[in-house]
């Protein structure tokens, strides 16, 4: 009896060894992308753009994951050619992404002038940063997987960081001029290129999971095999339920741009100081951990199909409410829906992914899913966000309540395509 609760006491304490290396770098990314979500585009008004043309550096951003994603997800592959360790390869292209982002964020901040400038530097920053992500999704998923821990429980770490980028962003934009602001990112990025070296250099990341989502990054089972079959890959993965599923999730995700890109400067605007705009941010955001902390019940009681349709119910609902500028009190509440619009919607994509793709495409499908959701559909709502920001203000937000409202119906219909695991 000892020896049992010894012994389950020894494979708890193994298992949170082995999953520490994943939760800090989920850590690092996200304290990148909580602050460089409301500072950026404060940023970019101090160096004198306007609305319309912060919208389109923004929508640069959805381009550089379209683009980037994919190809340096087939770098992660063909490196290993040759017979190179899958683990040690995906790390190095890992390092290599996180290093070149932190370069371009040293240059952007550092030498760009003008609008074509800043323009290539956000593009070449999000180019080589946004690849992390989705590799770092399915290192989580299959660690995961092999672990026993909910994804949700790796996945609330940077949902933790983001929280305290968005607080710390609020108070440097009290304490700082906007010109300076952009090192904060800077130094962000910095730390994510550490965690990535520290991945190389811990014996207790889990190596087979490493192994697993190198060997996916490109849609392949072995490193042999031939590019006819990254195209059946493809062709397996391109369905017309998840081609539906894509459209569905990007509607929802993209629909957030007007958030992303202009909620800081329109709530400075309102009068509202840097630590009240870190904390509208943060209440959001310790709504979508607690979510993802009963991430295992939710997707127990409700499944991956209808947390895809909870998430676009309330994405319309919040972006509704945000239109008509409500008193500050309300806007908190909207806030905590960020739970579900975003929340509950990523939490039922991953889970859809992973149980309706082959697990040696499970990289290639998750690339694909970024690339569109966060790429191809945020790039085209974060141009219109700009033009419709500059011409009608808040009013903006209707825009995005109606391509999330879009989404339930189509998120029905998915659930109705695929209704066993969904």
């Amino acid at each position: 009896m000892v020896r049992e609760s010894l012994q389950r006491h020894e494979n708890a304490m193994d298992a949170t060894v082995r999953a520490w290396p994943v939760a800090l770098l989920y850590g690092a990314q996200f304290l990148a992308i909580g602050l460089s979500m409301p500072l950026l585009p404060v940023w970019l008004a101090a160096r004198g753009l306007g609305a319309e043309a912060i919208g389109q550096v923004l929508a640069a951003q959805g381009l550089a994951r379209v683009l980037g994603q994919p190809l340096l997800a087939r770098l992660a592959d063909a490196g290993g050619r040759g017979g190179e360790d899958n683990d040690a390869r995906l790390r190095r292209v890992m390092f290599l992404a996180a290093m070149l982002a932190s370069m371009a964020a040293l240059w952007l901040a550092g030498m760009a002038q003008g609008f074509t400038a800043l323009l290539l530097g956000v593009a070449l920053t999000f180019f080589f940063f946004s690849p992390l992500i989705p590799l770092t999704e399915v290192v989580a998923v299959r660690t995961g997987e092999r672990l026993g821990i909910a994804y949700g429980r790796f996945r609330l770490w940077g949902s933790l960081t983001f929280t305290i980028g968005a607080l710390l962003a609020g108070l440097l934009m009290d304490a700082l001029p906007s010109g300076l602001l952009i090192w904060a990112v800077v130094l962000a990025m910095l730390a994510t290129a550490a965690s990535v070296l520290l991945q190389q250099v811990a014996k207790s990341a889990p190596q087979d999971a490493l192994e697993d989502a190198a060997s996916e990054a490109s849609g392949k089972a072995g490193v042999g095999e031939e590019r006819s079959d990254e195209t059946n890959g493809l062709k397996k993965i391109l369905t017309p339920w998840f081609i539906l599923f894509l459209a569905v999730s990007g509607l929802v995700q993209a629909s957030h741009a007007m958030l992303y890109g202009f909620s800081a400067l329109h709530w400075q605007k309102l009068g509202h100081t840097g630590l009240t705009i870190g904390l509208l941010v943060t209440a959001g955001v310790l709504a979508e951990i607690l979510l993802f902390w009963f991430s295992g019940q939710l997707l127990q009681r409700l499944g991956a199909g209808r947390l895809l349709m909870l998430g676009a119910a309330a994405a319309a609902l919040r972006w509704l409410g945000m239109a008509f500028d409500p008193p500050l009190l309300v806007l908190f509440l909207l806030q905590l829906l960020h739970a579900f619009s975003f929340g509950a919607a990523h939490l039922g994509a991953i889970t859809f992914i992973r149980t309706r793709t082959p697990a040696r495409l499970a990289a290639t499908a998750q690339a694909v899913h970024s690339s569109v959701s966060m790429g191809l559909f945020m790039m085209v709502a974060m141009w219109a966000s700009g033009q419709l920001y500059e011409a009608h203000g808040a009013h903006a937000w209707l825009a995005m309540s109606i391509m999330a409202a879009v989404a339930v119906p189509l998120a029905a219909w998915l659930r109705r395509m695929v209704p066993a695991q969904a």
